[in-house]
């Protein structure tokens, strides 16, 4: 009977190919174009620093920032220019003499565009780093030579030096590329929701079509049961949210299989996160089609009932998504209330397998699947087909 279901189903969905390749298609040629119009703005809008050098002794610094500025993609406009630059600096008179001289103070004025979106004023402010630090350590060779005493420039300059290290919550030793890991998992855990919502969508288009088509109250008396019937409809749902989310699944399995070794990680980390990321995905998609299954049956099939449907899913979705940049999940107890709210535990799962605590993440993942399955049996049995045919 459930076969026989899936087949018409898939009947249905010949019907409405255009619209299905049309969902398919656009994300994946759309997304990747976004991706090079921005790129390409970026890359034709570099950082701009305009050097103005009011004194012919200052050329040696001038040269020596305009030097850093451009090694590190910036253009560089020394004195005579029109353009207005990200960031405008103004080498002074006797600003030479004042940084060689050991008890002067050397100043130059930093003029910035409000409205700059490039990293202009921290490139122009490492590169005055630069000179600051090589003045420092000619000040202090001076003055150990007039004193006639050995020493090191740079020791004295930095006195301290500090050893950094990484653990993990269980206190095993871990190096940086998995706390940089860690964070392009949040990044991902924002992705994750986005990816997985049109399974909303096709779930109660689909049970909506029937109404429509004055088919689902004849489904309804049939001899099927609400769980085939259900069934049915989530499987379909579920494969084509997949599908339609192609360009998201495709662009988030190739980012989760190169972030590993963007931070330097190695080949069995890969194979871990991107798995992890990939069970995650599907547990969204299962998890959001549940709970807008559970919610159409509890609440009915108009379509004010469907935008209220998709605004509290999203809600859901979104505190989920960002709980992630704000949420040390690893301090979080089991029993924790946070977890109960839908997909946080999604995330919870995906950033405690990044971090190590990987029996934490089997137990999250498996108490969502649970809860998935949990509701479409809870929607099965609660089934009104009067509910779902006048509301």
């Amino acid at each position: 009977m459930l076969y026989d279901l899936l087949k018409k189903e898939w009947i249905d969905l010949k019907r409405d190919r255009k619209i299905l390749l049309v969902s398919i298609l656009l994300p994946l040629f759309l997304l990747p174009l976004i991706g090079v119009i921005i790129y390409a703005s970026v890359a034709s809008q570099p950082p701009t620093v305009g050097i103005i050098n009011n004194d012919t002794s200052n050329t040696p610094y001038v040269n020596e920032l305009a030097s850093y500025v451009r090694s590190h993609g910036g253009i560089v406009y020394i004195n005579n220019f029109t353009i207005v630059p990200d960031v405008e600096i103004i080498f002074p008179q006797g600003f030479a003499e004042n940084i060689s001289n050991i008890d002067k103070v050397a100043m130059v004025r930093e003029i910035v565009l409000i409205s700059s979106q490039s990293n202009a004023q921290n490139i122009v402010n490492n590169g005055l780093y630069q000179i600051l630090y090589n003045t420092s350590l000619e000040r202090i060779s001076f003055l150990a030579n007039e004193s006639h005493v050995n020493v090191s420039p740079s020791t004295i300059r930095e006195p301290l030096v500090v050893e950094l290290g990484y653990i993990k919550p269980t206190k095993q030793v871990a190096s940086s590329s998995t706390d940089r890991l860690g964070q392009l998992a949040r990044v991902i855990s924002l992705i994750l929701f986005p990816a997985a919502t049109p399974v909303i969508f096709f779930l109660t288009d689909g049970i909506l079509g029937e109404k429509e088509r004055k088919t689902l109250e004849s489904l309804l008396a049939s001899p099927i049961s609400p769980f085939q019937f259900i069934s049915a409809k989530l499987i379909i749902s579920m494969a084509l949210g997949a599908i339609s989310s192609l360009g998201d699944l495709v662009g988030l399995i190739a980012f989760s299989v190169f972030a590993p070794f963007i931070v330097g990680g190695n080949a069995g980390l890969t194979l871990t996160f991107s798995l992890s990321v990939v069970i995650a995905y599907l547990l969204m998609v299962l998890l959001t089609a549940s709970i807008s299954l559970v919610l159409l049956i509890l609440i009915g099939g108009s379509q004010r009932n469907i935008q209220l449907i998709n605004l509290v899913i999203t809600g859901f979705g979104m505190l989920a998504s960002f709980s992630s940049l704000v949420l040390n999940f690893s301090s979080l107890g089991p029993l924790s209330f946070i977890l109960v709210i839908p997909y946080v535990q999604i995330v919870g799962g995906l950033l405690d397998g990044v971090f190590g605590l990987t029996t934490s993440m089997i137990y999250l993942y498996l108490g969502t699947l649970t809860a998935s399955i949990l509701l479409i049996v809870i929607s099965s049995r609660i089934l009104n087909p009067e509910r779902l045919l006048l509301k």
